[in-house]
């Protein structure tokens, strides 16, 4: 029989707590600031990103694939990102 525990470790939901901190300590640079600044829930194409951040696109590029790594931006397709923020209210809980 599973407990409680392990069915948190099989779904990987230990780790939510340190994750919502990291999202609210973040962005930790300039580059990964003006990334948030311009994502949102709507997709954008990378390109797009770099002409509004005016960043080189291989900076964009990495920065997005670090944020992506950290569970701040998703990548939708089509090189689309979305921002992943959470609602303030699950920051309470």
């Amino acid at each position: 029989m599973l407990s409680s525990r392990d069915l948190l470790d099989i779904l990987n939901l230990t780790r939510v707590a340190e994750q919502r901190v990291l999202r609210r300590a973040l962005p930790t640079d300039e580059t990964e600031a003006r990334l948030m600044d311009v994502l949102g829930h709507e997709p954008l194409h990378m390109d797009e990103i770099r002409n509004r951040t005016d960043l080189p696109i291989e900076r964009v590029s990495a920065t997005l694939a670090m944020m992506e790594l950290k569970g701040l931006v998703r990548q939708v397709g089509g090189m689309n990102y979305v921002a992943v923020r959470e609602e303030q209210a699950e920051y309470r809980a």
